[in-house]
């Protein structure tokens, strides 16, 4: 066997463990951008759910009267209720009674909620 053979061998190997780390660091990257397309999916549903929900705030007390009730509705593929209670165990004043409004945000298909906002409102005296 001439000293060319062996080399040749050699030059094989070194074309193999190239591959293998070019494998390895293509399966990294792919990983990586996997994963950040995972989370900029995750970042829009939390901001599509959080505008849902400064919606429906902004509502409350306007659109439908804060009495107690829960009311529901749908926006696109998310789903949300609005729930309001009177606020501690203060009496109403001359200016109205306080409020707690909750408003909660999550997929339509079904899930964990995504956002919950709550504020209070001040509902004109009746």
């Amino acid at each position: 066997m001439s000293g060319r053979d062996g080399q040749r061998g050699f030059g094989m190997v070194e074309v193999l463990v190239a591959l293998g780390v070019l494998g390895l660091g293509l399966g990294l990257l792919f990983g990586v951008v996997g994963d950040s397309a995972l989370r900029s999916r995750i970042g829009g549903d939390r901001q599509a759910a959080l505008l849902v929900a400064q919606a429906q705030m902004a509502a409350a007390g306007t659109l439908f009267a804060l009495d107690g009730r829960e009311v529901g509705g749908v926006s696109g593929p998310l789903a949300y209720a609005v729930r309001s209670r009177p606020y501690g165990a203060t009496a109403a004043s001359s200016a109205g009674q306080l409020w707690q409004v909750t408003v909660s945000v999550w997929p339509r298909a079904g899930g964990p909620v995504i956002t919950e906002l709550r504020s209070l409102r001040l509902a004109p005296a009746r």
